[in-house]
């Protein structure tokens, strides 16, 4: 009597156990978070001698069985599933002998799961289409604005060059014209002294006069300022031709005369004089001060820039990242990743080189292109975005310019 209640006891321990079917879902399986589920069901299936049938994408086989036999060496029976969840059926095995055949109701639930599978993949299927569909119309537009990008800067770079023709032109005319004047004054100063005067009287009953010399041509205004620093730059000579801010390059110099830059470049050892066109605040932090009205060129000029050190003031940020529902945050992700999550964040060492920041109050949301990849992350921790090696190209976008920050 004793023996028969043992074992009407373990029947009712695996009726029991028989009944914790479990259904996993894919996230909870590749999170691990269904790992001690999967074991403990292992460790009762061992001890029970039931057998565990499951139901899984194929390529999830192994992984579930390791997790379930890391509880117990458990008779394991895997099949091929199309949705992604994990199914663990406990199965009697006396009982499997007597219904080898599923029944209808296992059948009918397969073939639910199989159809709920196949509608999910045509509706997977049409969405991704969609979505290739649209990148490749962005794409488009993208080119096309690129195009026209390309065809603006190309006629302005023309327009620039005919003007820098024409001006070059213009002082060699000027430059030539000046000469011949000053030619025709030496041979007239040169003829007026080979002509002897007499004292008093008349050669051949003609009174001699001299002729007056000619005044010199006096500049004034920006001509004054031009010469003056050709006479002092570049030995009297005219310069070779006009610069724009945007094509000045580190090793440059600036010299500045009453508003006028001149820059003296050397190619190839010789030093080139042009003059400078544009706007440009001398305060900039690519540019150097190396004595009075004279400045190095440090680096390209682009964007709006920052200060130098003694000149600006910092606009320190405590770069935070942005709560979830933040405006900020929605904004950003929507701006500078298409409105896709941004789920990665980035300390401010760990900046570098070629960085883009988009700021919005204390988010601050990096770009950065490895190759043809682009990444996003939120930026965490204190920065001055007025520093030197951070360039501003826009109200609320910086560019990092050099590897080490402060």
């Amino acid at each position: 009597m004793f023996k028969k209640s043992i074992l009407a006891l373990a029947l009712v321990a695996t009726a029991a156990f028989a009944q914790e079917n479990a259904d996993i879902s894919g996230a909870n399986f590749q999170s691990g978070s269904a790992d001690g589920t999967l074991s403990k069901l292992g460790r009762e299936a061992a001890a029970s001698g039931a057998r565990l049938i499951i139901t899984a994408p194929h390529e999830w086989h192994a992984k579930i069985a390791a997790k379930v036999r890391a509880g117990g060496k458990a008779d394991i029976v895997m099949r091929d599933g199309f949705y992604e969840n994990v199914l663990v059926r406990i199965e009697d095995k006396n009982a499997a002998k007597a219904a080898a055949e599923p029944t209808a109701a296992e059948r009918a639930r397969v073939e639910a799961q199989r159809s709920r599978a196949e509608v999910e993949k045509a509706k997977a299927e049409a969405e991704a289409a969609k979505a290739e569909a649209e990148t490749a119309k962005a794409e488009a537009e993208a080119a096309k604005a690129a195009a026209e990008k390309a065809s603006a800067e190309a006629d302005a770079a023309k327009a620039q060059a005919e003007a820098d023709a024409a001006k070059v032109r213009l002082e060699a005319e000027r430059v030539a014209a000046e000469k011949e004047r000053l030619e025709r004054e030496r041979e007239a100063a040169a003829a007026a002294a080979a002509t002897p005067a007499t004292k008093g009287g008349s050669k051949n009953g003609v009174k001699a006069t001299s002729k007056p010399a000619a005044e010199p041509v006096v500049l004034t205004g920006e001509a004054a300022v031009r010469e003056r620093m050709e006479k002092s730059l570049n030995d009297g000579r005219p310069a070779t031709g006009n610069l724009v801010v945007s094509k000045l390059r580190s090793g440059d110099t600036l010299y500045v005369d009453e508003g006028v830059i001149a820059v003296i470049r050397r190619d190839a050892g010789k030093p080139l004089l042009f003059w400078l066109e544009g706007e440009l605040d001398l305060r900039r932090s690519e540019l150097k001060e190396t004595a009075p009205n004279r400045y190095q060129v440090l680096g390209l000029i682009q964007g709006e820039g920052s200060l130098r050190r003694e000149f600006a003031t910092e606009q320190r940020v405590e770069a935070k990242l942005p709560a979830a529902t933040s405006t900020a945050r929605k904004a950003l992700e929507k701006s500078v990743n298409d409105g896709n999550a941004i789920s990665e964040s980035l300390a401010t060492k760990d900046l570098r080189n070629g960085d883009v920041l988009n700021v919005d109050g204390d988010a601050i949301a990096v770009s950065r292109r490895d190759g043809i990849i682009f990444t996003r992350y939120w930026l965490v921790g204190t920065i001055d975005l007025n520093q030197m090696g951070i360039l501003r190209e826009a109200p609320n976008r910086f560019r990092i310019i050099r590897d080490s920050l402060r």
